[in-house]
């Protein structure tokens, strides 16, 4: 019986000592070929971030007999943690390391971390690049520098439209560009896409994003704002336009006095720049007329930047107004003109022009986040110039029997109802309330933002409507600002007209803001994610 226990333990040792060699093996040496290295002493160097929420934990070591150990282990937290770390030629992520024994390199074998009442052990069996072998140990303490981690991205994004600077001559009415400087319109957006604040920056021409930093004077006037080399543009009372944020109560506040506004930069942990704005004790005034003064700091915002082309300042020669007449396009990122795309018919309001919802209204920044999202399927916008003509009488005819039918020849969009969408905003929204009842095979959905419902020698919505055929119509929102001193009197009584009429598809929405492209910025996303039922 002794004799047999004996040899089951002989078995046992040699099948422990099979499992050590085939280890030592899968480093294609023999036990003997290993040097083993006893550090006992240990000297953390500096840390270093090398990006995306990593840092490099550098440490040396050595031992009695000259041997010297450097690693360097990636590592997301500020302290080494436990683990097994891979060996890679340079670190560049959590959970890897690189090193040298005696100045040659490490290319095999990983390295073990543990940490116990505040002890590392640290051991492994690695081998350099000159062929030799190595069984490191380490015990005793490392004491590592926590620094400041890297910013995460607040949520906050940010768009930037570029638009050329023009001095108003108040006497004549002329207006000239300014030749060296251009009007950088940056839209921030909370996590939600609501907007918190717009800033036009003056700055130098063809500048990036991360070129727009620095400290700029808040001017007072909006006719001074645009003849200096940095600055900012101020809105008129109530009405659309101007530098802005919104306070802790939930107020647009215009910057209309003193004080600077600063745009910094940092890297975040991802790597990406971030941007902060941040303005202390600048006048304001909000849209009762009220003035003060007030402070705001947004922090770590990422730059959207806007995937598709955009073709501005396109001429179709119109025989049926017998002049040229703009246009301006946005195109997503892919399009090729051999897939028919659907389109929306993005209209502008009095005073404004073709390319107004490109530079004040964030248009080509918006479409390209919803469509990156996957919030609607890729879409073209167009944005017709209208002039003042209300989008009625002989430009009606222009709209639809010319204009139309070159962008679907020309841009290869869509061509029946179901590929089409019209929007807009105050005269826009006229525009699209009444081609809506009037043209209703032409659209699947019509969004009117702040529109003008009612305008003396204009067709006549309210009679318009109660004599459609309901069945007929697309999908029709109504959406307006009850602080809105220029058309919120007369919506909710168009919206009185609508609504008994048994119209399935019709919203009409009202909340706080005026008259200005905060709220047309917060309205148009809406109108994305509608025609995301629409457009796949």
């Amino acid at each position: 019986m002794k004799k047999f226990r004996y040899i089951i333990m002989l078995l046992a040792i040699i099948g422990f000592t099979a499992c050590d060699s085939d280890s030592i093996e899968g480093l294609k040496g023999d036990f003997s070929d290993i040097t083993f290295c006893d550090f006992n002493s240990a000297s953390v160097q500096p840390t270093e971030k090398i990006g995306k929420g990593v840092k490099a934990l550098n440490v040396q070591f050595a031992d009695a007999t000259g041997n010297n150990l450097v690693l360097r282990f990636g590592s997301k937290e500020w302290i080494l943690g436990e683990g097994t770390f891979t060996v890679v030629p340079e670190v560049s992520a959590a959970g890897t390391y690189s090193g040298t024994v005696n100045g040659a390199a490490i290319n095999e074998g990983n390295i073990d971390v543990s940490f116990v009442n505040g002890t590392y052990f640290i051991s492994g069996l690695v081998k350099t690049n000159d062929g030799k072998q190595y069984k490191p140990y380490y015990k005793g303490a490392l004491t590592f520098i926590v620094g400041e981690d890297d910013p995460e991205p607040s949520g906050y994004t940010m768009s930037i439209q570029t638009s050329t600077v023009e001095i108003m001559d108040w006497t004549t009415w002329q207006t000239t560009s300014y030749p060296d400087v251009t009007k950088y319109s940056i839209t921030i957006c909370d996590p939600n896409g609501a907007q918190v604040a717009y800033f036009d920056v003056i700055n130098g021409n063809d500048k990036k994003a991360d070129q727009l930093t620095g400290s700029y004077t808040i001017v007072g006037d909006a006719h001074d704002a645009m003849q200096i080399s940095a600055g900012y543009s101020i809105p008129d009372y109530n009405m659309a336009g101007g530098s802005s944020f919104v306070d802790a109560t939930g107020s647009t506040q215009y910057l209309t006095g003193d004080g600077t506004v600063e745009i910094t930069t940092a890297t975040g942990i991802d790597g990406s720049t971030l941007y902060s704005f941040k303005g202390t004790g600048v006048g304001t005034t909000d849209i009762t007329g009220a003035t003060g003064s007030g402070s705001f700091n947004i922090m770590f915002v990422s730059f959207v930047d806007v995937k598709g082309t955009i073709v501005r300042d396109m001429v179709i020669d119109s025989q049926i107004l017998g002049t040229q007449m703009k246009y301006s396009i946005y195109l997503p990122e892919g399009w090729d003109g051999q897939t028919t795309m659907p389109v929306i018919y993005l209209l502008h309001g009095a005073g404004d022009d073709q390319n107004s919802w490109l530079d004040k209204g964030n248009m080509a920044a918006l479409t390209s986040t919803a469509i990156e999202n996957g919030e609607l399927g890729k879409v073209a916008v167009v944005t017709p110039d209208a002039q003042l003509t209300f989008y009625c009488n002989e430009y009606e005819n222009y709209f639809f029997e010319e204009f139309v039918p070159a962008i679907e020849g020309m841009f290869n969009v869509g061509k029946d109802k179901s590929k089409r969408a019209v929007g807009g905003l105050s005269m826009g929204g006229f525009g699209t309330l009444y081609y809506a009842v009037k043209h209703p095979e032409m659209f699947c959905c019509a969004y009117a933002m702040s529109p003008a419902v009612y305008i003396d020698g204009m067709p006549n919505l309210f009679e318009l409507y109660p004599a459609a055929n309901i069945a007929e119509l697309p999908d029709l929102t109504q959406e307006v600002g009850t602080e809105d001193e220029v058309v919120y009197s007369m919506n909710p009584w168009l919206a009185g007209t609508i609504q008994p009429l048994g119209l399935a598809n019709y919203e009409y929405i009202e909340r706080p803001g005026v008259h200005d492209w905060k709220f047309w910025k917060e309205c148009y996303p809406k109108f994305l994610t509608k025609l995301g039922k629409y457009f796949k």
